[in-house]
């Protein structure tokens, strides 16, 4: 297993930005990407979760004023996090009930919250034997989100095989 997994896939997407026509001056482009981030970054939009701190300028319209607003269309880059079905995680179990796990993965904030349901895993013991802590893989077998979003909630299926247990540091 890996330290590091690749969740994210670079996308090149197009937003319209309104902005008053007062705030167009020299510095559009901060103005755009302030704007950008504050309704993107971290959040769920059509395409999936906009990972924080990932966006980069690539291009921008010249503007169709209305009335009061000019409305721009931006083009930039981020990474977008999106789970598709068959697809594995490894993820830190955070809570254990009877009703199943709830795990995320390791990032801050978490993209994605995964909820695995004791009625899929009958008598499955890498399900049995995983404590709070533990790292698990886990296969998704779907996915459900709203705009804006702070993650998408996933609901997975355990991958038999080995628990990693986390490790303790005595200082």
């Amino acid at each position: 297993m890996t330290s590091r997994q690749n969740i994210y896939s670079k996308s090149i997407l197009t937003k319209r930005i309104n902005l008053p026509i007062k705030s167009i001056n020299r510095k559009l482009d901060e103005t755009l990407k302030k704007k950008i981030v504050e309704t993107c970054e971290g959040k769920c939009v059509s395409e999936g979760y906009i990972k924080t701190d990932s966006y980069k300028f690539i291009s921008k319209s010249c503007g169709v004023i209305q009335g009061n607003t000019i409305n721009i269309n931006v083009v930039f880059e981020c990474e977008i996090c999106l789970p598709v079905e068959g697809m594995i995680f490894s993820c830190i179990i955070k809570n254990k009930t009877k009703a199943g796990i709830r795990a995320e993965i390791d990032e801050d904030p978490s993209p994605v919250i995964i909820f695995i349901a004791r009625d899929h895993h009958n008598n499955n013991q890498t399900f049995i034997k995983a404590n709070e802590g533990d790292t698990i893989n886990v296969s998704v077998i779907g996915q459900r989100y709203e705009l804006n979003d702070k993650y998408i909630s996933v609901i997975g299926e355990i991958k038999s095989g080995e628990i990693t247990q986390p490790k303790l540091s005595i200082n």
